[in-house]
């Protein structure tokens, strides 16, 4: 049996341009830091000649073609793994449409075990992360963006830079006293609001292509340049500042 521990994530600045409707013509970039909040998966070789996925719902079925966890469905059929397999998931949070990731955190877990049982060795970052990515997007047919599943496969505080060509990873290093100062004015609050993000980034890439959002998420970029320069300085005030100035812009997407 695998068990893999995949961290959550939440977003601070660039949330949109990581959408390929964006940065196949523009530079996007997102900051974004893992959180101590995971999504566990426990994947099992059985003796049994079923597939068997627990989630929020039971399945049992004997074809990978009935499975209708779409995440699940589409991973095992890239690994060709058509039966005698056991996946359970687990959650430090609720995670159903909270904005926490966690439709990529579990599509990172599940490659990153599946990867392992049929190889015998662990994934790259890199490789995983762009597995996901192509798994949610182009198998799932999923209109989302390729942040969640790099901040999940990488962890930590990092930048996410996007284009066309390629995705580029770099940390983003703060002192001892500013990352505890940031983790004391982070506040967390579950709102009991729920959405998909596949909701709401449906109408996000319809003005993208009409070029409604295009300078609206130019600026946010913008911001995630400046927000570098604030943390790495220990300007946690700005940085603040800077967090409510680009919500009332993602408001306007």
């Amino acid at each position: 049996m695998i068990v893999t521990k995949t961290p959550l994530r939440i977003s601070f600045f660039g949330g949109g341009s990581d959408i390929p409707e964006f940065y196949n013509e523009n530079e996007g970039m997102v900051i974004s830091t893992a959180i101590n909040s995971y999504i566990y998966l426990a994947v099992n070789r059985c003796v049994a000649s079923h597939l068997r996925v627990i989630y929020s719902e039971l399945e049992q079925t004997d074809s990978v073609d009935n499975i209708k966890h779409d995440r699940v469905r589409e991973i095992l059929k890239h690994f060709e793994l058509p039966s005698n397999i056991e996946i359970a998931s687990f959650s430090d949070v609720p995670t159903k449409g909270t904005g926490l990731g966690s439709s990529s955190t579990f599509t990172v877990g599940l490659i990153n075990a599946l990867h392992r049982i049929t190889s015998g060795r662990n994934i790259d970052h890199k490789e995983l992360a762009e597995l996901a990515s192509y798994i949610e997007i182009v198998r799932c047919g999923e209109p989302i963006g390729k942040q969640d599943q790099f901040a999940a496969a990488y962890g930590g505080l990092r930048q996410y830079r996007f284009n066309k060509h390629r995705t580029e990873v770099k940390p983003i290093y703060l002192g001892y006293m500013v990352h505890q100062n940031l983790n004391k004015r982070l506040m967390f609050f579950n709102t009991g609001i729920n959405r998909l993000a596949s909701t709401v980034l449906t109408e996000q890439v319809e003005k993208l292509k009409s070029n409604i959002n295009v300078d609206f998420t130019k600026v946010l970029v913008n911001m995630a340049e400046q927000s570098i320069v604030m943390l790495e300085n220990g300007k946690l005030d700005d940085f603040g500042s800077l967090l409510n100035d680009a919500w009332e812009i993602k408001k306007k997407l």
